[in-house]
């Protein structure tokens, strides 16, 4: 009986030593042990973005390149996450305008983020980032872009140098760059960073 309750005893020690040292491991990474999700302190300096806008390309053959562009997301200093949808449409024809391509986007890499300001819990700044367009029309397709965003928060004072809205950069692509109308107008659209995050219950 001494033996096996000796041997019950360790076993149970080694358990404990076992739930201490995982629950520690768990800690270290930034495990939350309630819902298993990760957590970071860069999780309080995150910025969200949102965005939903119309950019110009080139006239080519009649042809007038519009890009009708949405999205959401989060960054940080070192990575974005986001994803949204767009149209490409040839603004040229009659209503309804054509479609040259639609689908999908999804935020591939950071490539920088500026903030120039805040004004409440909203902020005014540029971000770029490295994109995959995921066409579901004319075919399935995955064409690599880059996604510049740009805020600017009037009522503050807060404007960068370019037009508020977004470019998109195809590279390869005979229309050029789509770029925000100049001078924007009120269908362009509306892009905002937000640097407030909601952690009530």
């Amino acid at each position: 009986m001494l033996g096996v309750t000796l041997k019950g005893r360790m076993r149970f020690v080694s358990v404990v030593i076992t739930a201490m040292l995982l629950v520690a491991a768990m800690a270290w990474a930034g495990i939350s042990l309630a819902g298993g999700t990760p957590t970071s302190a860069a999780d309080d300096n995150q910025t969200n973005f949102r965005f939903v806008s119309n950019s110009n390309a080139a006239t080519i053959g009649g042809v007038a390149h519009r890009m009708l562009m949405n999205g959401t997301g989060k960054v940080t200093a070192s990575q974005v996450v986001g994803s949204g949808s767009f149209v490409h449409i040839n603004s040229a024809a009659p209503v309804p305008k054509t479609i040259l391509a639609s689908g999908t986007w999804k935020a591939k890499r950071l490539v920088s983020f500026n903030l120039i300001g805040t004004y409440g819990s909203l902020a005014a700044g540029t971000l770029e980032m490295e994109v995959d367009l995921i066409l579901d029309f004319p075919s399935p397709a995955v064409i690599p872009a880059t996604l510049e965003i740009i805020c600017n928060l009037s009522p503050a004072g807060l404007l960068t140098d370019e037009e508020e809205g977004f470019i998109l950069t195809i590279d390869g692509a005979p229309f050029g760059q789509f770029k925000p109308k100049v001078p924007a107008d009120q269908t362009s659209g509306l892009s905002v960073f937000t640097t407030g995050n909601e952690k009530r219950d």
